[in-house]
Formats: C-alpha cells, sequence, structure tokens
C-alpha cells in the first residue's frame, strides 16, 4: 500500500448551496457597504491623522503594515536561505521569491496551502488524501520530495518517505512574517531533497516596528472557524516570539458520481473531510544562544482507494521538533553557528473501507532522530567571502506497521534492524568572490554520504514475539559530489544578470528501499540517488522607475528517475521501484511589476514549461500532472493608510493523470492512464483589509476564494484511482471573516 505517503487537511473552504450570482453579489455588496461606510463617516470608522505623539506613533504602525516589496526594492533585501549566511538578493546565485507579512495581510490569505499555491512555478494538487505541490512542471507522488521546507531555519523532512508532508507543519498564515523561495538546484547547501530548490518558513521575524502581538478570530464556509494568538517582544539582549493556533472546517462537499464511474450513487464527500489543527511554536534568542521548538496536531477525514462505510478514514498527524543553537563572532573576518535538533513525527490511519462489515485497519508511520550542523563563515579579504560546514543526521527510528486483514495484510512491521540507524555525513562548501565591482563568481561543492543500513519486515504479533522477519540492507554507501557554480554581472545597482548551473540529489526513501524484502524471489537491482543538474540564465532589474522585470530561462536534466516498474515472473506480475526515468524540462519564467503610484501595485507573472519523459517507449507520452502553461495575477490599492483591496488570480493549465506501467490492458500489454485528463482552471480571490477599526488597535479581514465558482479538478493518483478515475473536485467559492486585535 501507498498511502502512509499521503494524508490531506481539508481547505478550509466550501461549495456554498446558493446560486453562483447569489454568492458573488453578496461579497460585492459586502465590499460596497464597507466603502460607503467609509467614504460618509471617515471620522467616525478610521482613526484621524493628528499632530501628536500618538497619532504619530500610529501612523508609523500603520506604514509598517502596508508596507511591500516590489521587485526594485527587492533586489538589495537580504535573505538567508540561500548561502545560510544575510546576502542581498540581487547578489545571490539564485532566482528568488520572497513574501512578507505585509502582503499576506493584504491578499487575505487563508493557508500556508493558498500562499504556496501563489507562488511562480509552483502548482497544487489535492486528491483528498494527501496535498501536494508540483514545481516547475515536476510532480512526484510523495508531497514535496524534491524540494526543501524549512521552518525557522529548521528542516521538516520526515525519513520515511523523505518527503516533506504539509500535514506535519500546519503552520497558520497569521504566524507567518515572511517566506523565502530559493529556486534551483540547492543540494550543496541542504543536501538530499533539494532538486528545484528551497522554501524557508519564518515564525519569529515580527515587524521591528509596530504592534508585534495580536488575537484574532476567523469564521468562514463550511463552519470553518480559527483562533490565533501571538506574543513578542524584545529587550537588550533576548527576543522571543510565541504561536498558537486552533482550527477546525466540516471540509467540502462534492457528490462522488461526478468524479468516478458510477454515476448513479448518491455519496457525496460531506462529513468525510473533516479537519481540525493545533499549531504550537516557540522561538528566543538570547545573547549569543537561540531556541526554537514546535508541536503540531492534525485530525482529518482522507478519502482514498474505495468509498468508505460509515465515519470515513480518520488520520492523525503529529510532529515534534526542539531546536538549540548558538552563534558566535570571533573575529571581525570570522563568525560560526551551531545548531542541534531533535525531531520527532507520527501519522496515522484508521481506515474505513466499504468493503466487508465491521472493517478494520490501521496504519502507524514515523520517524525520529536527531540534526547536527555547523557553519564557518570567513571574510579573509572584502572581496572574498568562505562559507564551510558539515552536517549530519541520526536517524534511530523508521516504521510503517500496518493491519488491513481484508487486504490480506496482517501485522506487517517495517523498521530499521535493532541496533541499525539511517544516518547522513555531509561537508559543504562554498566560495563568493567578486572578480571586479561588476562581476562576482560562486562556486561550492558538497560531499554527501550514507552508510549502509540494514532493516527488516516482520511478520506476525511482534508484541508477543510470535513472529516470523526478513532482513535486507541498503548498500549503496558511494560519496557523491554535487557541485555549483555561478556567473552574477551587475552593470548597476538595479539590473542584475545571472549564469547558473548546479547539481542537485534525491536519494531512495526507506520505503522505497524495502523492496527486496517484499519481493524475495527476484533479484532487485540497488537504487541509487536521483539527479538533476539544471543550467538557468536569471535577469532581475528595473526597466523604468514603474517597471520592474524578472526573468528566468531554466533547462533541467533529471536522470535516474525512480518510478515503479514490472517483471513478469512465472506468468505473475511483480512490480518495484527501478531507476529507470530520465526527464528533460525547458522553460521560462517572466514576472512584470508594476507601480505608477506608492498606492497602486500590479504584478503578473506566468511560466512556460515542457517536460519530456526520455524513457524508450515514453518519449511520446505526455507526462502526468505537468501543466505547460501557469499564470499568476496580484494587484492592489490602498485607499489610504488603513484600507487596501486586493485581487489573486492564478491560472493552471489543462493536466494528464499518471501513465502507471504496471496496469494491464485488454490485449495482455501493460501500461495506461490511471485516470482521466483534467481542464484548465482560473482561480479569482479577492481580499478587504481594515486597519484602526474605529480608532482603536482592530483589525478586519474579508477574503473571498474561487469567486468565480470554477469547477477544479486534479487528476487521478494512485490513491483515487478507483474512488475518482475523473479528478477529485477542489473547492468552490468560500469566504473566510477574520476580526483580531494588535497590542
Amino acid at each position: 500500500m501507498k498511502l502512509f505517503l499521503h494524508g490531506e487537511k481539508a481547505r478550509l473552504s466550501m461549495s456554498c448551496k446558493k446560486s453562483r450570482s447569489m454568492k458573488a453579489g453578496g461579497f460585492i455588496i459586502a465590499i460596497i457597504s464597507l466603502f460607503l461606510i467609509y467614504f460618509a463617516f471617515p471620522g467616525w470608522v478610521f482613526s484621524q491623522e493628528t499632530g501628536n505623539e500618538q497619532g504619530e506613533d500610529k501612523e508609523k504602525d500603520i506604514i509598517e503594515e502596508l508596507e511591500t516589496y516590489s521587485l526594485k526594492e527587492l533586489l538589495n533585501v537580504e535573505v538567508t536561505t540561500a548561502s545560510k549566511r544575510p546576502e542581498k538578493v540581487g547578489e545571490i546565485p539564485a532566482s528568488v521569491v520572497l513574501i512578507t507579512r505585509e502582503q499576506i495581510e493584504k491578499f487575505g490569505y487563508q493557508t500556508l496551502t493558498e500562499i504556496l499555491e501563489n507562488i511562480p512555478g509552483l502548482y497544487y494538487t489535492d486528491d483528498y488524501t494527501s496535498k501536494n505541490f508540483g514545481i516547475r512542471g515536476f510532480w512526484t507522488a510523495e508531497a514535496l520530495k524534491n524540494i526543501v521546507v524549512l521552518v525557522n531555519d529548521i528542516q521538516q523532512t520526515e525519513f520515511l518517505g523523505n518527503s516533506n508532508l504539509l500535514e506535519l507543519f500546519p503552520i497558520p498564515a497569521e504566524a507567518i512574517d515572511r517566506i523565502e523561495v530559493v529556486r534551483g538546484p540547492m543540494s550543496v547547501m541542504y543536501g538530499n531533497g533539494a532538486f528545484f530548490g528551497a522554501i524557508n518558513i519564518f515564525t519569529n521575524r515580527p515587524a521591528e516596528k509596530g504592534k508585534k502581538s495580536f488575537v484574532s478570530s476567523s469564521m468562514g464556509s463550511e463552519k470553518t472557524g480559527k483562533v490565533f494568538f501571538r506574543a513578542a517582544g524584545k529587550g537588550d539582549d533576548f527576543n522571543y516570539s510565541f504561536n498558537s493556533s486552533y482550527s477546525s472546517t466540516d471540509g467540502i462537499n462534492k457528490p462522488l458520481s461526478k468524479m468516478g464511474n458510477s454515476p448513479g450513487t448518491t455519496m457525496t464527500t460531506k462529513g468525510f473531510l473533516e479537519n481540525s489543527e493545533k499549531y504550537f511554536n516557540f522561538s528566543g534568542t538570547y545573547k549569543n544562544f537561540l531556541f526554537d521548538s514546535s508541536y503540531s496536531e492534525s485530525h482529518k477525514g482522507i478519502l482514498s482507494l474505495i468509498p468508505p462505510a460509515e465515519d470515513g478514514t480518520l488520520t492523525v498527524w503529529k510532529a515534534f521538533r526542539l531546536n538549540f543553537g548558538y552563534r558566535k563572532e570571533l573575529s571581525k573576518k570570522t563568525r560560526f553557528n551551531a545548531k542541534f535538533l531533535y525531531f520527532m513525527n507520527q501519522w496515522t490511519f484508521d481506515y474505513d473501507f466499504f468493503v466487508v462489515d465491521n472493517f478494520y485497519g490501521r496504519q502507524i508511520n514515523g520517524s525520529t532522530g536527531y540534526r547536527a550542523e555547523l557553519n564557518f563563515f570567513y571574510n579573509p579579504i572584502p572581496r572574498l567571502q568562505l562559507t564551510l560546514g558539515f552536517n549530519y543526521n541520526h536517524v534511530p527510528e523508521i516504521t510503517s506497521d500496518y493491519t488491513v486483514p481484508a487486504f490480506g495484510l496482517n501485522l506487517i512491521h517495517n523498521h530499521l534492524a535493532k541496533g541499525e540507524s539511517m544516518n547522513t555525513e555531509s561537508l559543504f562548501t562554498q566560495a563568493d568572490y567578486k572578480l571586479s565591482k561588476k562581476f562576482k563568481v560562486v562556486a561550492g561543492f558538497r560531499l554527501d554520504h550514507v552508510p549502509q543500513y540494514t532493516f527488516e519486515k516482520q511478520i506476525g504479533d511482534f508484541n508477543t514475539g510470535q513472529y516470523s522477519f526478513k532482513q535486507d540492507s541498503y548498500l549503496y554507501d558511494k560519496v557523491v559530489f554535487i557541485p555549483r557554480l555561478a556567473l552574477i554581472y551587475s552593470p548597476d545597482k538595479k539590473n542584475f544578470l545571472k549564469f547558473l548551473y548546479g547539481k542537485a540529489i534525491s536519494r531512495p526513501s526507506f520505503f522505497q528501499n524495502l523492496d527486496p524484502i517484499n519481493n524475495p524471489d527476484i533479484i532487485i537491482p540497488q537504487l541509487t540517488p536521483e539527479t538533476i543538474q539544471t543550467l538557468e540564465m536569471n535577469y532581475t532589474g528595473n526597466i523604468s522607475k514603474e517597471l520592474s522585470v524578472s526573468l528566468s530561462l531554466f533547462y533541467n536534466i533529471l536522470d535516474k528517475l525512480i518510478f515503479r516498474t514490472l517483471l513478469v515472473v512465472n506468468d505473475t506480475v511483480v512490480s518495484y521501484h527501478a531507476n529507470v526515468g530520465e526527464m528533460a524540462t525547458s522553460g521560462l519564467e517572466l514576472t512584470l511589476h508594476y507601480s505608477p503610484v506608492k498606492e497602486f501595485q500590479l504584478e503578473f507573472s506566468g511560466t512556460y514549461q515542457d517536460t519530456n519523459d526520455q524513457r524508450e517507449g515514453f518519449k511520446d507520452i505526455e507526462p502526468g500532472y505537468s501543466p505547460k502553461f501557469l499564470g499568476y495575477m496580484k494587484a492592489s490599492y490602498s485607499f489610504n493608510k488603513n484600507v487596501s483591496l486586493a485581487l489573486t488570480g492564478n491560472w493552471v493549465d489543462k493536466m494528464e493523470a499518471y501513465w502507471d506501467t504496471t496496469l494491464k490492458n485488454d490485449n495482455g500489454t501493460y501500461g495506461r492512464r490511471i485516470g482521466d485528463p483534467v481542464d484548465g482552471y482560473f482561480l479569482l480571490g479577492a481580499n478587504l483589509r481594515v486597519n484602526r477599526l474605529f480608532g482603536t488597535n482592530l483589525f478586519l479581514n474579508f477574503r473571498g476564494s474561487n469567486l468565480l465558482d470554477q469547477e477544479v479538478r486534479y487528476p487521478a493518483d494512485s490513491n483515487n484511482s478507483l474512488l475518482a478515475p475523473r479528478g477529485t473536485i477542489g473547492r468552490g467559492i468560500s469566504f473566510l471573516f477574520t476580526l483580531g486585535w494588535k497590542f
């Protein structure tokens, strides 16, 4: 079974019962009413500017709240994700997207998922089991397996599937101060899985000015509710931030007949996709010491494989991370930082399938371990920056237990053998050298090593010791060399041209390495790391005072990709994972930012990507989940320092379902689509933001999503090909109302 790699927090949305026109009309009337109140009674609703000290302080706070970065301003903003030290965006050897707290508030993003699906190059998929994203035309069944996700510089990877399951870090949008997205191979800095870059989510960087703490409450479609609290502060030697949130929703209500091949059924998704989430995060620094901890817990319903019998399948996701750090400036030229992380991830499935009476099935998955990292930064001369780092991962516990008697799966326990651990040892370095005022060269490499480890499969009651077991070992322990090279040309401080080359790896996961003990009668080749090599040219600059441009041309070569393949043994078909894939993707990303006046911001982004499967027999088969065109739009207008209206839009082109080589056709051949193709769709959203409501620290936010009530479909995958071969349906029109208080 494959379900352990997936899970899905129900989206905070609904398909309303009223007609589309009434829904859209109600939203427009609400906006118009608020505007009329503002223009008719500005002194009553919103605070007036005064010359006193209190009024000046309020104005500073409001300016801080509504400030946003244009591409022009972005060039001089410092980020840390690309090289693990502060450097200006224009000088980073990669293309960068920055999302600020002010943008999140202005556009009214409801969830982390909604933020990510509005980042150029990313597109969302939802199979009612797991939420996932494709990146630059490439998609994997394991959620975000080929991009590194960090929270406050802490990697979120779980080690059973080497993925970044969003259910294990359900960060509320209100807690996010900033997101740094670095696109392109980042394995030199972050090692395994950084095929397409890194996403770093910060919850511990409240604004320097203005109110740092607030409380809010939200209500919306599908009985969605959320409460959020933040407390943050700073002193001479310390600062801290605490975020906590609880949310719940009934989930979307869609008829299964529109997704499957049984049009007569009356069953819907109602009552099967509920979701509730708890999230806590505390971060702080004291002098040179750093501390970060987080705990999350989600209870959510999923739909997979076949229709449910009673209450549906329930999943529970738990994650805990505790990080300690120390940083020190040894001299004017040398400094270092050290980090130590403990992590625990666990997710449980209580299955409910319409198969037999009193159906029982449970699966428990998880990983626990430690990570240590040491980074040195040396600046021997003004033109040269040297970075040297060491990373060590120690994972003594990886497990996948399941028992589903109706499917012939009885008390199966996959885990590391006693006394074994899965470790990763890495050494990396990078040099940044300014050849002149206009030219800069960046070169680096990483040496990555995973020693051999042994795992086993137990069948039987392992609590009482009545079981049999099989063992095997992962033997690929070669040191992998990962290079990076960039040349950056800046004729002036407003324009940057970057020529980039990078390589990245994605190692086979623990789950993929289990195939030899699952198929003991055949010889299965040892899996090796997948690789990507990227050539990219990026230009970021200012065409005029009002217009800024970012353009990236990229070409990706993906090799040794791990796919399911099949072998016929004694008229029996056996499938297993193997390094059989090769793909090439060429693409273009363009962003235009136009701001004729400070109050008005307009941004258009577009991505074209063409992915070709280079395997023999697959060159004429369109890759699944790979739209050719993606489009994004953002527009905002600030009526004054207190009121703003913003629009968002994104277009996702049509997609094919996955081509499964293990499926048998009527003519005896193997290989076909796992489901039907789905059409493209356009999502339009709007947000009204009001600060200083009634002259107080109250703020109001009113967000509408999918205002055109477009039917959104995501292609079927192996989790739901029987349940929804025509594709799962996304959320319809939905609203979220938030009221909060800053203090």
